[in-house]
């Protein structure tokens, strides 16, 4: 006997309203009645909660920075459904400044995609779209398109030409579609990076001593910020050394010399396919020196031979000193003659890059998507067209460009909008005190952006020390420039009820329209007491007057 269609229906109604709420659902109740300072309501919430994952959301809020990447995800409640509490403390013990690029990259593809409307996707469009690449495969472009013609994806939109309108931003996709399933899945590329780069400064300048202006909880510095903001030093003549192949080595002029240095650390991290200590620390010490990075750990690392490290490591393994004795001299004899029977190899030509994409599908392993990890081979394949399928090298490459920004500064080697941006430099004042000839209550008639530094006191008034055209290229040219200044760069805009609040430089043109003055942006650094500025309303008139 069938069941009737009604009764399968209330079924389905009655285990719907009765399944387990999901982590996502969980934080964003919690984040929303927190907002709303309804006490009662959050500890209710909160008591759905695990022990271990109560701790977990405890470390998540304790990141201002990761709330803000989630709060401007909160529109789409649809992807929140693949949202693991759990996976978050261990990523965040990585100190990896990445996570929160890969989190705008999907805000903002979500955003564009659905033309701002959440609820326009479900959890099946997601789950059908994620993962996808349609910029660059052409299977992935007709799956799409499949899906649109079936009606199996974003079922809530009825309108044909509204759906037809979602459809080709959808395939105008640059990178992979990118959900929190694969955010879990992807950040387990970088773990590893993070964990080892940690070998080149001290420890102690991940966890710096706490001013007496640090807010609680204060932002701590990532693994990123420590590299560039103390142990680089810049050469006179931004020379910068550019890996073509791992014994091809130039220096060639580039602008953000810094930001080339840091990514080829990553990039050499991620080609090796055993992070076997010491030797690969080693090696990565010799490569940071010659990049521009200098501290003692480096110059330690520098003064050793990785080839002689690897050696002595395997005779240990080989002869566990539980078992085995030998005396230092003998063994040091052994490691010598060792290396010394190393001299009969030579270099091999390299390898060429593997293709982004290819015309059938293609099984590369994965020492073969790894060969290629060099910025001019990753420029190169950038600038491949669109072809069957992606390569798992193309898959690797699409997958670091959400997490480091497609490997350039936002320009074409960063050099030409660096200079544009650099020619329209605003003077900053002679003193922090002195408010510069810029009247931020009235907007330039021209479409022009003026970038603000907020001192670290409010009874300094913000400095203007950059203006620029309001075009997406000129604004990432004058941001890539500030991100070299300081650690934790943070960026605001003046609401519409006076105060100051917080947006991601890669939604800084869409912002502006909620903006009381839209052609003014401002920014401040993670060693400043930024909630000072952002719990109080921001008064112009009032900061001149006292300075008069």
């Amino acid at each position: 006997i069938e069941t009737p269609s009604s009764t399968l229906l209330h079924i389905r109604r009655y285990y719907k309203e009765h399944n387990a709420v999901s982590d996502g659902e969980k934080y964003l109740r919690i984040r929303f009645f927190e907002r709303e300072k309804n006490r009662e309501k959050e500890r209710m919430w909160r008591g759905l909660l695990s022990k271990n994952k109560a701790k977990y959301l405890n470390r998540i809020l304790r990141n201002p920075w990761l709330c803000e990447a989630l709060d401007e995800l909160e529109p789409f409640r649809s992807l929140w459904a693949d949202f693991q509490l759990g996976s978050f403390p261990h990523i965040l013990s990585w100190r990896c400044s990445q996570i929160q690029h890969y989190l705008f990259q999907m805000q903002k593809m979500w955003h564009e995609m659905t033309d701002g409307n959440g609820a326009a996707c479900d959890e099946s469009t997601i789950a059908k779209l994620q993962g996808l690449a349609p910029r660059w495969s052409v299977r992935d472009r007709s799956v799409i398109e499949d899906l649109f013609s079936t009606n199996k994806v974003f079922v809530r939109v009825r309108d044909p030409d509204l759906r037809a309108r979602i459809l080709a931003r959808v395939l105008a996709v640059e990178g992979i579609i990118l959900s929190f399933q694969t955010f879990f899945k992807h950040a387990r590329k970088l773990g590893p990076v993070m964990l080892r780069l940690r070998d080149l400064f001290p420890a102690s300048e991940l966890f710096p001593p706490r001013a007496p202006s640090d807010p609680l909880p204060r932002p701590l510095p990532s693994v990123r910020d420590v590299l560039l903001q103390k142990c680089y030093k810049p050469s006179r003549t931004n020379r910068c050394l550019l890996q073509y192949s791992e014994f091809d080595e130039r220096y060639i002029e580039l602008r953000n010399s810094a930001l080339y240095s840091y990514w080829q650390l990553c990039l050499y991290l991620l080609r090796q396919q055993s992070l076997e200590y010491p030797p690969c620390a080693v090696r990565l010490g010799h490569l940071a020196r010659r990049l521009g990075f200098e501290t003692d750990e480096i110059l330690e690392l520098s003064q050793q031979d990785a080839d002689t490290s690897a050696i002595r490591s395997h005779l240990h393994r080989e002869k566990p000193k539980a078992l085995f004795w030998a005396a230092p001299d003998k063994l040091e004899e052994e490691v010598l003659s060792r290396r010394k029977g190393q001299d009969i190899f030579e270099p091999r030509q390299p390898l060429a890059a593997p293709p982004m994409t290819a015309g059938d599908i293609v099984r590369d392993g994965a020492l073969h998507e790894c060969a290629g990890l060099f910025l001019p081979a990753i420029w190169s394949a950038l600038g491949q067209e669109a072809n069957y399928t992606l390569t798992s090298y193309g898959t690797l490459i699409l997958i670091l460009a959400s997490f480091f920004g497609g490997f350039r500064p936002w320009s074409e080697h960063g050099e030409r909008a660096d200079e544009r941006a650099q020619a329209e430099e605003v003077s900053p004042s002679s003193s922090v005190y002195s408010l510069p000839n810029v009247d931020p209550q009235q907007p330039s008639t021209a479409d022009s952006i003026t970038f603000w530094r907020l001192p670290e006191s409010r009874n300094m008034a913000p400095v203007a020390k950059y203006r620029c055209n309001a075009t997406l290229k000129d604004i990432k040219a004058v941001i890539n420039k500030i991100s070299l200044e300081g650690v934790a760069l943070s960026f605001a805009f003046i609401h519409t009820d006076g105060r100051l609040k917080l947006c991601h430089p890669l939604n800084i043109l869409n912002r502006r329209k909620q903006s009381k003055w839209p052609n003014n942006v401002y920014y401040l650094f993670g060693d400043e007491n930024r909630q000072t500025w952002l719990l109080k309303k921001l008064n112009f008139p009032t900061i001149a007057s006292k300075k008069a």
